[in-house]
Formats: C-alpha cells, sequence, structure tokens
C-alpha cells in the first residue's frame, strides 16, 4: 500500500545546519518484502509500563490555531542528544490529535533519547499513538499492533546523528499526513521522502477522518516523583540555533495533500510547568528558515501547572 498523494518540498537550510546522518538498514530482506519484527512478552509489558509514562512527562509547543482541521504536520527538526538517566526520557517532536482528553486520539513522531525503550542513550526515532489518552490502547513504535510498517529497510529506533551545542546543528526532517484515499496515516522520512510506515485509520476514532491540534516542540519525563531530565540542548532557548534546539520550515498539510505555511498570527504557546524548567520561543515566519520556533530547558525539579 502507497499513499496516493505526497507533495515533496526543498528544505533549505541555515548555515550550521546538516541533514542528519540516520540510516541503520535492515538487511537480508527480499524485494517486496518488509522486515516483520517479532514482539516478545517482555516487550508487551513494557509496552504498558511506556505507557504509563505518558502521565509523567512535562512538554513545550506551538499550535497553530487559525483552523480547526488539519490533516498531518511536518518541519526539520534540530537533532540533540540530551542526557538522561534510565528512568527518563526526553524528545524532539511533532503531535497530531483530536478529541477529548479521556479520548485523546494521538499520534507523535520525531526524535527520543530513552534508555528504557531503546536500551541505550542515542538519539533515535520513535514513533508513539493512541486512541484513548493512553489509558489501554497504543504503545512506542511498534511493540503493539498499531503501525503498519512498508519500508524495506529503515523503521523506528534508528539512530541520528545529533548536534553539537555550541558547534554543527544536524536536521531531521519528518511529516505525517493523512492520506486522502485510504485515511491512513503516513509517516515519511522527509529528508529523501521515504515511506516508512502508516497508522491504519481503523485504531482511531476522532483522527479517523481528520486532526484539530499540529503542536511542535519536545516533552521530557520519567518516574513519578523524581526529577525531569533536560530537554533539547539542556539549556533554555534563545534566538540562536547554535546553542538551541529548533525547528524549522513547520508546515500543516491540507486535504490536497500539500505542506502549506500556517498564519504565524494566530498560535498557541503551551507548556505545563514553570519556565525555568523548560521554555520556548516563536520566531513566526523567517527569510531562509521558514516557520520557526527554538525549545529546550535544564529540567529538574518542575511542577505541573
Amino acid at each position: 500500500m502507497k499513499p496516493t498523494m505526497i507533495q515533496e518540498q526543498a528544505n533549505e537550510q541555515i548555515s550550521n545546519m546538516f541533514p542528519s546522518v540516520m540510516r541503520s538498514k535492515h538487511e537480508g530482506c527480499p524485494s517486496e518484502t518488509v522486515p516483520i519484527r517479532r514482539t516478545s512478552k517482555k516487550e508487551l509489558i513494557k509496552a504498558k509500563y511506556l505507557s504509563n509514562w505518558m502521565k509523567r512527562r512535562h512538554y513545550v509547543s506551538v499550535q497553530p490555531s487559525a483552523e480547526k482541521i488539519y490533516y498531518g504536520g511536518s518541519a526539520s527538526i534540530s537533532v540533540a542528544n540530551p542526557r538522561v538517566n534510565h528512568g527518563q526520557f526526553s524528545t524532539g517532536q511533532i503531535w497530531i490529535q483530536n478529541g477529548p482528553s479521556e479520548e485523546l486520539n494521538s499520534i507523535e513522531f520525531g526524535w527520543a533519547v530513552h534508555p528504557h525503550l531503546f536500551g541505550d542513550n542515542q538519539t533515535r526515532v520513535f514513533g508513539l499513538w493512541t486512541a484513548d489518552g493512553f489509558r489501554e490502547t497504543g504503545c512506542y513504535n511498534m511493540l503493539c499492533p498499531g503501525f503498519v510498517q512498508v519500508h524495506p529497510e529503515y523503521s523506528f529506533g534508528e539512530h541520528i546523528t545529533a548536534g553539537t551545542y555550541g558547534g554543527a546543528q544536524r536536521a531531521f526532517a519528518v511529516s505525517v499526513h493523512r492520506d486522502p484515499k485510504s485515511g491512513n496515516w503516513w509517516f515519511i522520512n522527509g529528508i529523501d521522502n521515504e515511506k516508512i510506515g502508516y497508522w491504519p485509520k481503523e485504531i482511531f476514532t476522532h483522527l479517523a477522518n481528520n486532526a484539530s491540534v499540529i503542536g511542535y516542540g519536545g516533552a521530557a519525563g520519567g518516574d513519578l516523583g523524581e526529577p525531569t531530565p533536560p530537554m533539547g540542548h539542556g539549556h533554555l532557548p534563545v534566538f540562536d540555533s547554535t546553542y538551541s534546539c529548533c525547528m524549522l520550515h513547520m508546515k500543516v498539510i491540507n486535504n490536497r495533500g500539500s505542506h502549506v505555511d500556517f498564519d504565524s498570527s494566530k498560535v498557541q504557546l503551551k507548556h505545563d510547568t514553570k519556565t525555568s524548567c523548560y521554555d520556548l520561543m516563536f520566531t513566526g515566519r523567517a527569510l531562509f528558515w521558514g516557520t520557526t520556533m527554538f525549545f529546550g530547558g535544564p529540567g529538574g525539579d518542575c511542577p505541573m501547572l
């Protein structure tokens, strides 16, 4: 199965931003086949444990508010490797959501440093979904039935080269869009337009037709009652991509499958803890960067607002 409509787009780069090297290929798959990952009983237990972590995280995000119907989102996310412990995680990501909190349908994707999920402290590609606010359904990557991989070589869990704080940065271009014919939500590597796979519309209720929220930013969390880890490069954001994680070329996807700019004068800046822990700065549209934001923070003792 292939998506029926994808608009490829050129990704302009700023002076210190380079494409991230991220190609950890599966080997040995014959033509027209994909790798099949077998999920162990231990991983099923882990999936349930990880879903409970969704209630123990903080986030910052920019959400377009001019429209109420969206069909996907895309951006180039600068890649960091924040220092996290085994019981912690930190991400740079996009959210695609619809529905009330108790019935929340959500797709999240981007990069994550997540030792409990991946078994190391490398920055890796992740996906996450739920159809009921993480009460009973959903999981990371392919730890439960849901995401359908179609690419024969590339998948979730791939290592991404991170940028260096104060030095050269790396960008990871990604998008998820709803296919107008099938209704499935396709995960696309935006650098080379690789079609990795999709979340079927049948696993969703409120996302079966469209999204009402697109968010761009980061999340960080861990074990209940413990300090939360750094987000991004571990420093509060400044208007300089050398020292702050950022998102460039932030776009939404319309019902024709086109990546379009949203009204940068009508956005909501969201956060759920004190800004000395995590914060964001939204610049709107820039000449070469497109619609841009900066995010990050040191974490620590960060109460919910």
